[in-house]
């Protein structure tokens, strides 16, 4: 019994290590984009800043937490490392676009002007996004070269293929060209995240080893 219980302890310590791994990306990723904004010279203020920081936060805790859980499971670990992503990033879209119109509201911060694409449809393609990540990662991180290089690959990977998508779907709803520091951003931000992601689920697997919990 003690020892399954230090076995629980284990495990719980490494995904809260994740955890903050997650949120430390969140930060990054707004970090990056305030330095774009403010070199572009777009940058509007700390207000707009807070509430961006907000939903780069849950996103990121949401889905790289979900992934790293998935990445833990030994039996069928593909398929669990799959639906981890297929059913963390729909709910961490919504969670995050909520948290981030809430934030906005309280701060002040004036609505995004113009249409975007369908929320329902980034919701799903975010889904089929990450699930696709989840079973791309699993599969890397059983090859002799599935190291922490090849795990950064595929997060660039993922981000060019289905950020450009993302942009492109961006681009086509908006009823003219955004502007190039607007696409820039945008781009940056669907692009580097999964880079980030990869490395917090490669981390949460070397947790895991350090901890002594064997494979369930």
């Amino acid at each position: 019994m003690g020892v399954e219980t230090e076995k629980s302890f284990n495990a719980l310590k490494a995904l809260l290590y994740v955890g903050w791994l997650a949120v430390l990306l969140g930060l990054t990723m707004e970090a990056v984009l305030v330095a774009l904004a403010a070199g572009f010279g777009t940058l509007k203020g700390a207000n707009p800043v807070l509430a961006d920081l907000v939903q780069k936060v849950s996103w990121s805790t949401i889905v790289c937490v979900g992934l790293a859980i998935g990445a833990t499971v030994k039996k069928a670990r593909g398929p669990v490392m799959g639906l981890a992503g297929l059913f963390a990033a729909p709910l961490a879209f919504m969670v995050a676009r909520s948290l981030h119109d809430g934030a906005k509201e309280a701060l002040a911060v004036a609505a995004d002007a113009g249409p975007g694409p369908s929320l329902i449809l980034i919701a799903i393609l975010k889904g089929f996004q990450y699930g696709s990540f989840g079973l791309m990662l699993d599969w890397v991180a059983k090859k002799p070269w599935g190291g922490l290089s090849a795990h950064l690959a595929t997060g660039l990977a993922v981000g060019v293929v289905f950020g450009g998508t993302m942009v492109a779907l961006f681009v086509q709803a908006a009823p003219q060209t955004p502007p190039v520091p607007v696409l820039v951003s945008r781009t940056a931000n669907e692009c580097l995240f999964p880079i980030g992601c990869a490395l917090v689920v490669y981390i949460s697997k070397i947790l895991k080893k350090l901890s002594g919990r064997p494979e369930e």
